[in-house]
């Protein structure tokens, strides 16, 4: 692999990681309601719709890091 696909490859993780570390710190910031009445609100609803929401586009941007890990690797397919 060439020295170029290596740097686009380490670009793109650096990119990838610093959007998932930006949602979870978005993440760490979301106010829910605690229990009782609140959670049967539009209000608590739409919070935890967020966080779902949240939660997803970490878990793809993990995936897209670790693909990006994967496809930077030497091997076989370089040759």
């Amino acid at each position: 692999m060439s020295a170029s696909l290596h740097y686009s490859a380490l670009t793109r993780l650096l990119t990838l990681n610093n959007q998932v570390h930006d949602l979870e710190n978005q993440l760490l910031g979301v106010v829910l309601p605690r229990g009782g009445k609140w959670l049967d609100s539009p209000v608590a609803t739409q919070g935890l719709d967020r966080v779902a929401q949240m939660q997803e586009q970490i878990d793809r941007g993990v995936r897209a890091s670790l693909t990006a890990c994967w496809l930077g690797m030497p091997g076989e397919r370089d040759e």
